[in-house]
Formats: C-alpha cells, structure tokens, sequence
C-alpha cells in the first residue's frame, strides 16, 4: 500500500480481524533452560512478501500511438513461442503489502537475551507475519547489542536475498550510503546478509516490505514515544522488554498501537479476544500469562505478559543479597 493512501490509525475493526486471522501461537512456559539456552533453532522456511497488487504499465485498451515502443522478446509469459509486432508482452509492476509488522522496544532493563533471540528470527525471516520490522533499542546498551548480534547473523535463504523488494533495499541502502550492521563478511556475502538500517524510516527504502529492520536509539522512555510517533507505519503490535513493569505500562498508555507483549513474543491472544471486541476491561492469568484489556485515553488495548515479569527483578536482586 502507498504510504499517501494509508489510513492515519489502525481501526478497531482491523485489529479485530488480525486477533482472529493471526493469533499469535503460545509457546511452553519460559523456564531455566529456556533462558540460559537461547540458540535460535527455527527453520529456516521463510515466507515471501504477500502481493498487494499487480499494475500493468500500460492498459490493453490504449491506442497503439499512446503505447511505448517496445521490441518484442520472448520469455516464458508469452502465449506462443514468437510476437507479432502488434501483440507485445506488457511490463508488470508488483506491489507487496506487510504483513503484520511488529515494533520491538529493548530497554536497558530489559532481557536482552530473549529480545535478541527473536529478533535473530525476524533478521533471517524478515517477511514473515508478526516479523520485527523496527527496533528501539536504549542507548546504553547500543554497543553490548552490537557486539553481540553480528555473530548470530548467517546468510539469508535465496528466497531472501534474491526476491526483488530485497534487491531495490540494497540499492536504495546504497544510494543513500546508510549506516548498517551486517554479518561477518567472511562468513555472510555483503548481498545477502540480514540487516538493521540506522536512523531510516521504511518509507525511505520501499513502498511496502523492505527485508531489513530499522534500528533507532533513544534515553528515555518520553523519546521512544516521540520516535513511534514520527514512524509513517502503522505497527500491528508493539513488543516491549523491561523488567520495570511500570516504565513498559507507560509506553502502553502513550503509543498509537493496540496490542502490546511485554518480556514474551508468541502468546495466544484468543484468551483476550472476547473483552476486547465487546469493549470491556478484564484481567486473567492463563498458562502463566497474564491477559489485559483496558482503556488508555479512550482506545481500548490489549497488554499481556509473563506472570513471573512482576517477581523477576525482585528475584534475582534477593539471590544478589544471599
């Protein structure tokens, strides 16, 4: 979808439709060895951009002096083995739509661990529904990530590097000389490594999917605000990791989006749809979740996390004492 014709906001009515068309599935509990083995073991089946619509450069029904010249050639979209020079094979221009993206928030409270796994998943994934299309990452913690991101990244799948909304990323990358961080280039070639893109909205790269994840800093949770509110795509969900519940709730009550995970990624958000199409606060733990549907300034959202997300800090700063 151009970006001059999308909607200002996400209607309710969408995000009805998105928690029914994709829910998000519930993985086990987190548990020890969840957290201390975080090797990123998805397959490596990756899904392509959905296709939005297929323009033909010129209509059929143009006059043959309005119709650009073109010499006749043959390709596999021809309907006999040759061309007359009255029948030509007209230029197709493919748009692509996205496809539930995602804005991920990563705090210096936060776990950077289990962020870093599933954004791992979106970098080698970066099409796939409810894929990391942004990431806020607090400046503190800047050179700790990159360190240790550049040694998670391997090649991307064919699929990947060679699909065209990829390859018009890393020409517009590289006109505009923007700032990157890549694989090790000895190991991942420089045109098909996955990618975070300093300091640039999407709408820069591409109309639609771009195959990269944007990376923007920010202090303090007032200047994550402000940088959601400069972003020109409308996230379908915001991920958000702080053990400080209360600053992650602040982001809830100030950003546009609807549906907010803080400390998980994939949770079932069947358990929360009835309040939220019925517009009703409610509150429940389910499977060790924590569900929520409430009101911030008259838009109702949803909220979920671990149950555990309360106790952790705590936890862990009574295990420092002893």
């Amino acid at each position: 979808m151009m970006y001059n014709n999308r909607p200002t906001a996400i209607s309710l009515e969408e995000e009805v439709q998105y928690i029914y068309k994709y829910p998000l599935l519930p993985t086990p509990l987190i548990d020890y060895g969840f957290i201390y083995n975080l090797v990123c073991n998805k397959p490596r089946d990756v899904s392509l951009p959905l296709i939005l619509e297929i323009e033909p450069e010129f209509k059929p029904k143009d006059s043959a002096s309005e119709k650009p010249k073109k010499v006749p050639r043959l390709s596999y979209h021809s309907r006999s083995s040759s061309m007359s020079e009255d029948e030509r094979e007209p230029e197709v221009q493919v748009k692509y739509k996205w496809n539930s993206p995602r804005l991920m928030i990563l705090c210096e409270d936060g776990d950077i661990n289990c962020a870093m796994h599933y954004l791992v998943e979106s970098l080698h994934d970066p099409f796939a529904c409810n894929a990391v299309v942004t990431l806020f990452l607090q400046e503190s913690i800047l050179e700790e990530f990159v360190d240790r991101i550049r040694d998670r990244l391997e090649p991307l799948s064919t699929d990947i590097s060679g699909h065209p909304a990829y390859i018009k990323t890393l020409e517009r990358l590289s006109h505009l000389k923007a700032k990157t961080i890549v694989g090790n280039p000895k190991t991942v070639p420089e045109n098909a490594s996955p990618m975070l893109v300093y300091d640039l909205n999407h709408r820069y790269l591409a109309d639609g999917p771009t195959g990269v994840i944007t990376l923007h800093t920010f202090r303090t949770m007032k200047e994550a605000v402000e940088l959601q509110a400069k972003e020109p795509l409308n996230f379908t969900s915001v991920c958000i990791w702080n053990e400080k519940l209360a600053a992650a709730y602040e982001l809830v009550a100030r950003l546009s989006s609807l549906i907010f995970t803080i400390n998980c990624y994939y949770v079932n958000l069947n358990e929360i749809t009835l309040p939220f199409v019925c517009n009703f606060n409610s509150a429940k733990i389910v499977d060790g979740y924590h569900y929520e549907s409430l009101t911030f300034q008259g838009k109702r959202k949803v909220v979920v996390h671990p149950v555990g997300t309360i106790w952790a800090k705590l936890a862990r700063e009574a295990l420092v004492q002893y």
